[in-house]
């Protein structure tokens, strides 16, 4: 599986059961040919950067919080190793890549964050969607040397709920809803206070072993936590709650008038104070989405929340975010998800969510 666009014409869905490994290997084994060119990709992007010397350092140094933390999430990434045969430490390097360039210090006193970890999230009620389901929305924008590999991936582990979720480059990011009715969605933010410890990634993958949304909200505050991130959390019955959590604080916001927006720009006045680096044109996207879903009250539906997504205002820095030489030159939209919670599936353009066509999957595949 070569990687030549982020255009994907056949969007991967891998059906996956059993153990962490089992899954792990199930993955690495599908996405083989293209996990080894991500590694690669990511890798000259590192050497090019911070040095590689470095980034194995660093990810040796969080190695160890995230096996005493997430011990699954591990033997996930374990079980990729052995599918791909892309190395163990450079595919946690993959998944630690913010928190290890921050602890590098190359971004953490510039003023301009890289944009790689960008995004757009949303939430709706059903008392504003068109069939009264629940729906998260999601961009992901990733910078050049995440070089994007989207998928999905359907899986029932041993002893928890199962999922299906959106992932891409061999990342445990997964946006998705669970057979508890837990939809998770979610996006950078930039904060002072990371230091040592789990990578905010796979805090996504343990979201949705919850078994009810206060489990959900509580495992995206442990305490072990690396750095900073926005999770937007929403169950079958229409409560949805944003948690915006730095290395050592958090906030919990719920949706005002059953919708809510949020971009990489922090809402909570009192978690402000630990916020840096230029954030206009994210306060400018969240501001945008939150004026469309208004717009769109009593008759949003799936496709509908992809047209906000798909939005150009402010092109080409818009929430559909195009690769520009001057304005973007590193980062882009490479995927967009509309997870239905209340239905159990998820919906997901690979590319630009204003050409790339739906790819719909069910978590009762």
């Amino acid at each position: 599986m070569a990687l030549t666009d982020v255009r994907w014409r056949t969007l991967p869905v891998i059906d996956a059961a059993g153990s962490d490994l089992a899954i792990g290997q199930a993955i690495g084994e599908t996405l083989r040919d293209g996990l080894l060119e991500v590694a690669e990709a990511h890798r000259g992007g590192v050497v090019a950067s911070i040095g590689w010397d470095t980034a194995m350092r660093i990810a040796g140094e969080l190695m160890p919080y995230a096996e005493a933390s997430l011990p699954h999430c591990m033997d996930e990434l374990r079980g990729m190793t052995a599918g791909s045969g892309v190395p163990l430490d450079t595919l946690f390097s993959m998944n630690a890549w913010q928190e290890t360039r921050f602890l590098a210090g190359r971004d953490a006193a510039s003023p301009n964050p890289d944009d790689d970890d960008g995004c757009t999230s949303l939430a709706v009620d059903g008392d504003v969607t068109a069939n009264g389901h629940v729906l998260l929305g999601h961009n992901e924008d990733a910078g050049t040397i995440r070089h994007a590999l989207p998928y999905v991936v359907r899986a029932r582990p041993d002893g928890r709920p199962a999922f299906v979720g959106f992932a891409y480059s061999g990342l445990l990011l997964y946006q998705g809803v669970n057979d508890r009715g837990i939809g998770s969605v979610g996006n950078a933010l930039y904060f002072r206070d990371i230091r040592p410890g789990t990578p905010k990634l796979l805090a996504y993958r343990d979201v949705l072993d919850a078994t009810f949304l206060e489990d959900a909200i509580r495992r995206t505050r442990k305490p072990e936590r690396a750095n900073g991130n926005n999770h937007l959390l929403a169950n079958a019955e229409g409560d949805i709650y944003d948690v915006e959590v730095s290395d050592g604080d958090s906030a919990l916001m719920a949706a005002e008038g059953d919708i809510l927006a949020h971009a990489n720009n922090v809402l909570d006045e009192r978690m402000q104070a630990l916020e840096w680096g230029d954030l206009l044109n994210s306060q400018m996207r969240q501001q945008r989405v939150k004026k469309l879903l208004e717009r769109g009250r009593g008759g949003l539906t799936v496709d509908g929340i992809f047209d906000i997504l798909s939005d150009h205002s402010n092109f080409p820095k818009s929430v559909c975010k195009h690769a520009d030489p001057l304005h973007n030159p590193d980062v882009m939209t490479v995927a967009s998800v509309v997870v239905d919670v209340t239905g159990g599936e998820i919906h997901v353009r690979a590319g630009y969510p204003c050409e790339a066509e739906t790819t719909t999957v069910r978590l009762a595949g």
